[in-house]
C-alpha cells in the first residue's frame, strides 16, 4: 500500500466512527433515489478491504468485499462516474454483482472528498437494468454529495471543538496549579539575582570575576526556567486549537457561527461574511434571528431552535433566510450546545451551508416532471400542446418551442412575464390571465381558461391555457402550465 493510499485509509478509519444514523443522511440518499429515478442509493466508505454501507435506500446489506465494489473506481476520480450498463464494461462484464444476483447492470457515483482531497466514499446509485441520468440529475446528485461531506465533516469538527472545549476546560482548571508553582520557580532566581545586585548596591561586594559567574548562572536559571514554563504554557494542544480556531476562520463554503447562550453572535467566520454579505463588526454581539424571515420571528422560530439545541443538544433545520442585502438563500442549519464542566449550556455553534443550488435544481426537476405529466394528461383529447414555466426565484419565463409557435414569434424570442400577459386581448381575457397568476402566486389556486389573444402577426385566436403552481412552506417558487390554440367553436 502506497503513502497516499494508506492515508485515505487511515481517514476513512476515523469517519467509519461517525455517527451516520441521523436523519439527515437518510434524507439525502432517499432524495437521491426518488430525484435520480433509481431503485438503490447509497452513502459508502471503503477502507483497505471493505465497502461499508453506511447510508442505505433500496437495500439491507451493511458491508461488500471492497474487489467487487463499483466504488474501488468511483474514489480514483474526482467528478461522477456513470456505469450505463455494466455488462459492456470490461471493469464489471465478470463481476459476480453482475453476472450474479443482484444482477446489477446500471452504476452512477460521485466521491465523497474531505481535507485535502482525500476521497473516503461515494454517494451511489444502482439498477438492475441499464440506464442513464439527465444533466439535471448528475448536477443533483453531485450537489447532494457535497451536502453528504458537509454533513460528515461537520459531526467531526463538532467531536473536536468538543474535545477540545474539554481539554480547555481541563486546562483552566490546573492553571492554577500551575501558577502557584510557576511563581515560586520564578521567585527563587529572581530573588537570587536582586540580591546578588543589592550586594554591589550597598558596596558590601566588589564586582569581581567571582559575583559575575554568580549573576551569569542565576540569570542563566531564570531564563531556563521562563522557557520551561512557556513550553509547558504553549503545548502541543494549545498549538492544535490555534490550527483549528484558524482554520474555522478560514473556510468559506459554510458560515460557522460561535452564539452565547441567548443566541447573541460573539464570533463570526469568513463564510458567514461570504454566505450572509455581513462584516464581523456589523453583526458581532446582534441576536442570530435577524437572518430568519419576519415570518419566522413572528412564529418565534429562532427561539424555538436554540430552545431545541438546548434541550437534545443539536438542532436541524431548513428554509428560507436573509442576506444582509434582503435577498433570500436556502439554508441548511445545524445548531449544536455548548456544555460546561457540570453540563450547563453557555452557548452554541452555528452552521449554516446555502443550498439554493440544490433547491433549484430539486424544483426544475419536479416542476419539469409535472409539466410534463400536465402535458401527457391533456394529450388524449388536445392536439399540439405547449408548455410553459415561471420561475420567482429566478424571475424567468419559458416557453415551448410549440408555445412560441402559437403566439406566432421565432425559436430565438426570449419571452418576459409582462409581455407574455399582453399577448391576451385587452379587456376581460387579460384581467382573467393576471388575476389567475396572481392568485396561483398568493394561494396557490390552479386554473383552467379559454381566453382570446393577439398572436405577434396580429391575427386574434382562442386558446385553452391550463396553470398550476409549486406552492410550499409558505413560498411559491414555480408556475407552470399547457397552452393549446382552439377553435371558436371548442
Amino acid at each position: 500500500m502506497n503513502n497516499s493510499e494508506q492515508l485515505r485509509v487511515d481517514t476513512v478509519n476515523k469517519f467509519l466512527k461517525l455517527d451516520f444514523n441521523k436523519s439527515e443522511f437518510q434524507d439525502i440518499v432517499e432524495l437521491a433515489a426518488k430525484l435520480c429515478e433509481k431503485p438503490v442509493a447509497l452513502i459508502t466508505l471503503l477502507d483497505e478491504k471493505s465497502n461499508w454501507l453506511k447510508v442505505r435506500f433500496g437495500t439491507d446489506i451493511e458491508v461488500m468485499p471492497r474487489q467487487t465494489s463499483f466504488c474501488q473506481f468511483g474514489i480514483q476520480q474526482d467528478e461522477l462516474l456513470i456505469i450505463p450498463d455494466a455488462t459492456k464494461d470490461k471493469r464489471f462484464k465478470n463481476n459476480p454483482l453482475v453476472q450474479g444476483d443482484p444482477h446489477l447492470k446500471f452504476y452512477a457515483g460521485v466521491p465523497l472528498s474531505v481535507g485535502q482531497g482525500i476521497n473516503i466514499g461515494t454517494l451511489c446509485l444502482f439498477d438492475q437494468k441499464a440506464n442513464k441520468l439527465t444533466d439535471v440529475q448528475q448536477k443533483t446528485l453531485s450537489i447532494l454529495a457535497r451536502q453528504v461531506t458537509f454533513n460528515i465533516e461537520m459531526q467531526m469538527n463538532s467531536i473536536q471543538l468538543q474535545r477540545q472545549i474539554e481539554e480547555t476546560e481541563a486546562k483552566n482548571n490546573s492553571l492554577t496549579k500551575i501558577a502557584q508553582l510557576q511563581s515560586h520557580q520564578i521567585r527563587q532566581p529572581l530573588t537570587t539575582i536582586m540580591g546578588l545586585i543589592s550586594l554591589v548596591k550597598n558596596n558590601y561586594t566588589a564586582v569581581n570575576e567571582e559575583w559575575l559567574t554568580m549573576l551569569e548562572r542565576a540569570t542563566n536559571d531564570f531564563d531556563k526556567t521562563i522557557v520551561e514554563i512557556v513550553a509547558e504554557t504553549m503545548c502541543g494542544k494549545d498549538l492544535r486549537a490555534i490550527r483549528f480556531n484558524k482554520m474555522v476562520e478560514e473556510i468559506d463554503d459554510y458560515a460557522i457561527l460561535l452564539l452565547d447562550h441567548e443566541g447573541n453572535i460573539e464570533n463570526w467566520n469568513k463564510g458567514a461574511e461570504k454566505i450572509k454579505g455581513y462584516k464581523s463588526s456589523e453583526v458581532v454581539g446582534r441576536n442570530f434571528s435577524i437572518f430568519y424571515t419576519d415570518e419566522d420571528k413572528k412564529n418565534g422560530k429562532p427561539r424555538r431552535l436554540i430552545t431545541r439545541a438546548a434541550k437534545l443538544g443539536v438542532a436541524h433545520d431548513e428554509g428560507w433566510r436573509l442576506r444582509m442585502d434582503g435577498t433570500k438563500f436556502w439554508g441548511s442549519i445545524i445548531i449544536t450546545a455548548i456544555h460546561d464542566e457540570t453540563r450547563k449550556v453557555i452557548g452554541f455553534t452555528k452552521v449554516t451551508r446555502d443550498l439554493t443550488e440544490i433547491k433549484a435544481a430539486q424544483d426544475k426537476l419536479k416542476a419539469s416532471v409535472e409539466m410534463h405529466d400536465l402535458i401527457t394528461e391533456q394529450m388524449g383529447k388536445l392536439a399540439r400542446i405547449g408548455g410553459w414555466e415561471f420561475d420567482l426565484m429566478k424571475d424567468s419565463l419559458s416557453w415551448t418551442d410549440i408555445t412560441r409557435q402559437i403566439h406566432g414569434v421565432d425559436e430565438n424570442y426570449i419571452p418576459q412575464l409582462d409581455s407574455a400577459i399582453n399577448f391576451y386581448k385587452e379587456g376581460i381575457s387579460r384581467l382573467q390571465i393576471s388575476n389567475a397568476m396572481k392568485q396561483a402566486v398568493e394561494e396557490g389556486m390552479p386554473w383552467d381558461l379559454k381566453l382570446q389573444m393577439i398572436t405577434f402577426q396580429g391575427k386574434e385566436i382562442h386558446v385553452h391555457a391550463i396553470g398550476r403552481s409549486n406552492y410550499k412552506d409558505g413560498v411559491c417558487t414555480k408556475v407552470y402550465g399547457t397552452f393549446q390554440e382552439i377553435t371558436d367553436n371548442s
